[in-house]
């Protein structure tokens, strides 16, 4: 009999960490392993969770960048009662299918939104007899915690619950402890994967036909700025022949609010086609002249993956500085080009634009490698320590490797 794995994730706002946990979704069930996939967020259809079992609990969602308060499908706070709900079916849902092991995204390195919820499920497996396996699975970089103390608590809630830590970034690029700086207090637990990349490889160019600019969002939550700075920068003269004279295809992502999008459809001119989302972004991106794009996990990786000249434009403010951390990490090793979206607007991304198209590569030509095999590593890992069988502790499974 095969073996089964239960993935929770909660994306609150964007969709990255919807995309990457159902690319490790797909791989694992590519791979023989019956994978049931449980979104506590807002219904993404186009995600694409072929071979998988989906479970929906209530959506709850983030209003806005605070991230103080959850909000459900319609708008409404969040109340104690579909809290306890979600709690009782999200436990209802492990004890169903009783999973070989329990993947849950970015608890206790984030979510504390809905803490209660990944405690309930973690402590279930941990009762569970026979016990599962129970993995938390992350990002390269956390957001940074008001309080120092919060990262000791976080380590300390790896030693009480989890048997491994997933890592999908590459150490070359970001060290995990750059980000949390108790790693060293886990160490044994962690595993890097290499980055996750989502969707379809890229096909071939085509041999005829003009290579685009492409300027995405992402979700598309925090992508209007970035929109109007490109259209900006196209009207102000300012970019090479070579960029201005391009086709221009602006990516705005389905979270994009309706009054946002129908703006940014009244400024474009001709030359410029708008949509909300595209499933062969990485095909786009393989034919793109250039890249614009914000820094989140999956977009920067499939940008990067495509070795397409690239302007990384972060957001997040204050504590929120995952994507500036990568965007820095990314530009210091010749990647991209880096605008602050302090500094945002026509002049400087058409400067950022221009230098990412001039940029030559480095010596003898090539671009620095980055290990992408997040979603095979994390295949061969998962495979790996459930062959073992579940009755082997964690402490075993953390000696061993």
């Amino acid at each position: 009999m095969g073996h089964r794995v239960l993935i929770f994730v909660q994306h609150l706002r964007g969709i990255g960490h919807l995309q990457r946990a159902a690319t490790l979704a797909r791989t694992l069930a590519a791979d023989g392993v019956q994978v049931d996939f449980v979104s506590g967020g807002m219904p993404v259809p186009e995600i694409g969770l072929a071979g998988v079992t989906l479970h929906q609990l209530p959506a709850l969602r983030s209003p806005d960048d605070s991230y103080t308060r959850l909000v459900d499908a319609e708008g409404r706070d969040a109340t104690p009662a579909l809290n306890a709900s979600r709690r009782k079916a999200l436990v209802g849902i492990f004890q169903a299918t009783r999973p070989d092991a329990v993947m849950v995204e970015m608890f206790p390195f984030g979510r504390s939104q809905i803490k209660a919820e990944m405690v309930a499920l973690v402590e279930a497996a941990r009762a569970a007899v026979p016990r599962p396996l129970v993995i938390s699975s992350v990002r390269d970089i956390i957001a940074a915690k008001r309080e120092a103390s919060r990262y000791d608590e976080m380590a300390d809630q790896v030693a009480a619950w989890f048997d491994a830590v997933l890592i999908h970034g590459d150490p070359a690029v970001i060290p995990f402890e750059e980000s949390f700086p108790a790693a060293r207090r886990i160490r044994q637990w962690i595993h890097y994967t290499g980055y996750v990349l989502s969707g379809p490889a890229a096909t071939p160019a085509p041999d005829s036909g003009p290579r685009e600019v492409l300027v995405s969002a992402g979700g598309g939550a925090h992508g209007a700025k970035l929109m109007k700075a490109a259209m900006a920068a196209r009207a102000n003269g300012m970019l090479s022949t070579a960029i201005a004279g391009a086709p221009w295809r602006l990516l705005t992502g389905p979270n994009i609010p309706p009054r946002q999008a129908a703006e940014l459809e009244r400024l474009a001119g001709d030359g410029i086609v708008i949509e909300r989302m595209r499933t062969d972004f990485r095909n786009l991106l393989a034919h793109a002249r250039v890249s614009v794009s914000l820094c989140g996990y999956n977009t920067a990786m499939e940008v990067i993956a495509a070795r397409v000249p690239a302007v990384m434009v972060p957001s997040g403010s204050g504590r929120q500085n995952e994507q500036r951390r990568r965007a820095g990490a990314l530009a210091r090793i010749g990647l991209a080009e880096q605008v602050s979206e302090a500094d945002l607007d026509g002049h400087s991304l058409a400067a950022a634009m221009n230098a990412a198209v001039g940029r030559q590569p480095g010596p003898g030509g090539a671009m620095p490698a980055i290990d992408m095999s997040g979603a095979e590593t994390t295949r061969r890992l998962v495979s790996k320590w459930l062959s073992r069988g579940k009755a082997e502790t964690g402490t075993a499974l953390r000696a061993r490797g």
